[in-house]
């Protein structure tokens, strides 16, 4: 019974560890996601945003920034995007510090970038 009791003691902060280790490696990985796919992917979730309709704003807007729900709808794809071009979540989140701005704004730069070279190698096919 005391053998028992202190396996048990003893598996849960074991359990605990690879718990966080696995977690810890999810965040560090790139997706399994290929560029195209990803870039699909953002050009989806840019075109729903575009067709969302908001409640109107407490104050009213002077620019076309995008508001924070729009933003947040944006975020996983944005992410999937750079991570397509073998940035890891991790590299995301330490280079932008969670900032949406500036995860959005890298986004739409990786989403040019491969438009131009999608568009440059069709010119030369053609």
């Amino acid at each position: 019974m005391k053998l028992r009791k202190t396996i048990l003691l003893l598996s849960i902060p074991m359990l605990t560890i690879l718990s966080c280790a696995n977690e810890n490696m999810a965040t560090n990985t790139t997706p399994d996601i290929s560029k195209p796919e990803a870039v699909q992917k953002f050009n989806l979730a840019i075109k729903k945003v575009a067709m969302e309709k908001e409640p109107a704003p407490a104050t009213p807007r002077t620019s076309v920034e995008l508001s924070d729900y729009k933003k947040e709808m944006l975020l996983p794809a944005a992410k999937d995007l750079i991570a397509s071009s073998g940035v890891s979540y991790a590299e995301i989140e330490k280079q932008t510090r969670g900032d949406k701005e500036k995860i959005l704004t890298w986004a739409v730069q990786v989403y040019g970038e491969y438009n131009k070279q999608t568009n440059k190698n069709y010119k030369s096919e053609n």
